[in-house]
């Protein structure tokens, strides 16, 4: 019968040490030649294993006319032992919550470059079904994302019942799309026509979206955080209610 190996490294076994643990199981009763010949393990290195095994009190050794004999302890020994290590992870577990909840503060930052790279945070928002705030580049979002996708994505936004409110400059242009903001689920407030935004960002849940359309190639960096996108939150809505 195989039996899988894996099972006893779980509980902090080396590979030597179950195949010397296997034997003895078998074997009953062992000479150390007898553990090194069934298992596998060359004599020189095999007494170290032993030695681990009985500080375990995995293998046991008696004395018979001066030879060391050794035999396995019943299997429920290891049983027990994994047990003791479940009980030594439960006890660690506060302390890995908390490792774990420091990590979680700390933002994540990701950088996506190029269209595709852009196209993809953006279709982020469509699957989170947040509300966005945000201050538009559509100017240069346009010719960089291409007609297709900036066609596709207010409209598939809307029928997500995703709303959007937006800070854009005074042109002709954005005064053109604004005309389109009820059908696309969309508000449009406007700032001087000489503010000249250089970077469009997003602002949704806990993450923050800023897509540079200028650049060469052209990026977007997603920070995804709570107190980052909470205040840029505060700062958007302090314009917005001004406007």
């Amino acid at each position: 019968m195989r039996i899988d190996t894996s099972l006893f490294t779980s509980l902090g076994l080396s590979k030597q040490e179950v195949a010397v643990y296997l034997a003895a199981l078998e074997l009953g009763e062992a000479t150390v030649q007898e553990l090194a010949r069934k298992s596998g393990v060359k004599r020189t290195s095999i007494y170290n294993f032993i030695d681990r095994l009985k500080d375990r009190q995995i293998l046991l050794e008696t004395k018979r006319k001066r030879r060391s004999l050794f035999s396995a302890t019943h299997p429920h020994q290891l049983f027990e032992l994994g047990r003791m290590r479940l009980g030594e992870l439960e006890n660690a577990m506060p302390q890995l919550l908390a490792i774990n909840n420091r990590s979680l503060r700390k933002p994540r930052v990701t950088f996506h470059e190029g269209i595709e790279g852009i196209k993809e945070v953006y279709n982020d928002m469509l699957n989170h079904k947040q509300p966005i705030i945000c201050w538009s580049d559509q100017k240069h979002m346009w010719p960089t994302l291409g007609k297709e996708y900036c066609e596709y994505f207010p409209p598939e936004r809307a029928r997500r019942g995703i709303p959007l409110k937006m800070i854009a400059t005074d042109t002709a242009e954005n005064r053109g799309y604004a005309k389109k903001d009820r059908e696309l689920a969309r508000e449009t407030k406007f700032i001087s026509a000489d503010s000249d935004l250089r970077t469009e960002i997003n602002i949704y849940g806990n993450k923050v979206i800023l897509a540079s359309f200028r650049s060469s190639p052209a990026f977007a960096v997603l920070i995804e955080d709570q107190d980052i996108a909470a205040t840029m939150q505060v700062t958007w809505k302090e314009l917005w209610e001004r406007l």
